[in-house]
């Protein structure tokens, strides 16, 4: 059963709906999204470098300030022991303690200390807390004044100092300025060891000086030598980055957007009634899927229609062959049968050496042959009860009637089977109309029907004891009768094999075999 997709196809369609504008569309969106991701992408990746940056550019600021801040402490101390030296050796009266004769710190204004950061204390702290100290040593690594006496005793040695501190110690006491940042348990120290020089220019000591390293002041100024490159590269960065990104969005999503414009339009025009839209199956992603289901789809509610169609004529035709059925039997075969009751009593009234007996004889007989073919006629044009009660249930009432209403003896052997609607129908219409052509035409007293499934077969029998009829040449010709064609062309829409066997005088025989191919059958 194939009929062409057009043939539902409507002259005019509607206005196809009008794609949104560009701004409104998929393809914004999805590049505006590219353009978000690649910018919050962008400026992530440039927050972590800026903070590495600054975790840097801090770490570099902070240890020269700190060692600055202690070299000037530390040679401070230094200039003025070399003020207070005496000739070749130190004054042994140094001492770091403010107000007293030797004392080594130095007033700024008449009121502050120049040297401000470090404080004299007799008290001991906890080895955990930081303290600012100073220490003046001799060339022998005495230490000869302390600011710090509690943890830093005097008469003990450099030695008990960290390595680090005890060798930029001795580079002091050999006539080099030495400084460093360490780290300790208790935090970051910078330290600073200056050499204290005699009148004629010799080193005969060294102050050593170390302070708790506190976080420097960061302003703008001092960050921005060291991340103006990075920030300036990361602003041009950001701005070439969007639109790469706009355009990559662009160039990616068209060919996506294109797609589902196209799914859409022919979806459209196939609401619309052009049944014959197709669209092309362009990869086999989300999109592909669509559209290949598009097009199934399509093809699925194009024979959904056909069925329709085809059921819609069908229950025409049948309601045709309803009111024929109803209008044959309330007019003509009333008719009839009055007309064989007037041809009785005609009979009656007449005696039969009457020279119009004959013909009236003759009229009651051939009102009484078309009173039987108008009733074989009528169960032909029977509808049949397939929906309620299946085929063999509607062969058997089909025999039933045939034997009640015409008297001709119809022998059944059907066996219960299950079959597609359109096969069904297909049989039961082959076995009235053969019924049907050997009650009328073949004048047969007995009939027999059968139904017989086989595994992958479903056979039909129909033979009768009629007057049965010559074949020509067992060609098409031998189907020459509307009824013989009918039955020959519905066996051969389902693929099956129509046998037909008859001769003068010994009845005819009709065997019709299907193929059991579909799901049920």
């Amino acid at each position: 059963m194939q009929k062409r997709a057009g043939i539902f196809k409507k002259e005019q369609f509607s206005k196809v709906s009008q794609p949104p504008g560009w701004w409104s569309g998929l393809q914004a969106r999805m590049t505006i999204s590219y353009v978000g991701v690649t910018v919050v992408s962008v400026l992530l990746l440039e927050m972590l470098v800026l903070t590495i940056l600054l975790f840097f550019a801090f770490s570099s600021l902070s240890a020269p300030i700190i060692d600055t801040g202690v070299k000037q402490e530390a040679v401070q101390y230094a200039l003025e022991a070399s003020r207070l030296a005496q000739g070749e050796t130190l004054n042994p009266q140094s001492t770091f303690q403010p107000h007293q004769a030797g004392s080594l710190v130095i007033r700024g204004n008449g009121f502050e200390p120049a040297t401000h950061n470090i404080q004299y204390t007799s008290q001991r702290y906890p080895d955990t807390q930081q303290e600012a100290f100073a220490l003046l040593i001799s060339p022998n690594g005495q230490i000869v004044a302390s600011s710090y006496p509690a943890r830093y005793p005097l008469a003990i040695f450099s030695t008990t100092l960290p390595s680090d501190r005890d060798e930029a110690i001795a580079f002091a006491l050999s006539g080099t300025l030495s400084s460093g940042v360490s780290s300790t348990p208790a935090g970051r120290v910078g330290y600073a060891a200056a050499p204290v020089w005699s009148k004629d220019n010799k080193p005969i000591g060294a102050i050593y000086v170390e302070v708790p390293a506190t976080p420097p002041i960061v302003t703008v100024n001092n960050l921005w030598e060291p991340l103006r490159i990075p920030l300036v590269s990361a602003l041009v960065l950001l701005v070439i980055t969007v639109p790469i990104g706009g355009l990559f969005g662009a160039i990616s999503t068209r060919s996506l957007v294109r797609r589902i414009h196209r799914l859409a339009t022919a979806t459209t025009r196939f609401t619309d009634g052009d049944y014959a839209q197709r669209v092309h199956v362009a990869g086999k992603d989300e999109v592909g899927q669509l559209e290949a289901q598009f097009n199934r789809m399509a093809e699925q509610l194009i024979e959904s229609i056909n069925r329709r169609q085809e059921l819609a004529e069908q229950n025409a035709r049948l309601g045709e062959r309803d009111r024929i059925s109803r209008e044959l039997h309330d007019a003509i075969s009333q008719d009839l049968f009055s007309l064989h009751m007037l041809a009785g009593g005609l009979q009656t009234a007449f005696s039969p050496d009457s020279p119009l007996y004959p013909q009236i004889k003759t009229l009651k007989q051939t009102a009484q042959t078309m009173i039987f073919e108008m009733r074989a006629l009528l169960l032909e044009l029977r509808p049949a009860q397939l929906e309620h009660l299946g085929l063999p249930a509607a062969l058997e009432d089909l025999a039933t009637a045939y034997r009640s209403r015409l008297g001709i003896e119809v022998v059944t052997t059907i066996q219960p089977v299950t079959l597609p609607s359109h096969v069904e129908h297909a049989l039961l219409r082959i076995a009235q109309e053969a019924l049907s052509n050997a009650a009328r035409h073949a004048e047969a007293s007995k009939i027999t029907l059968a139904l017989e499934p086989q595994e992958r077969t479903v056979t039909l029998t129909v033979i009768d004891n009629g007057k049965g009829f010559a074949l020509e040449d067992g060609g098409e010709r031998s189907y020459s009768s509307l009824g013989l064609r009918t039955m020959h062309e519905r066996v051969q829409e389902l693929h099956g094999s129509f046998e037909l066997k008859s001769a003068p005088g010994q009845g005819t025989s009709i065997h019709i075999c299907l193929p059991r191919e579909e799901e049920g059958v």
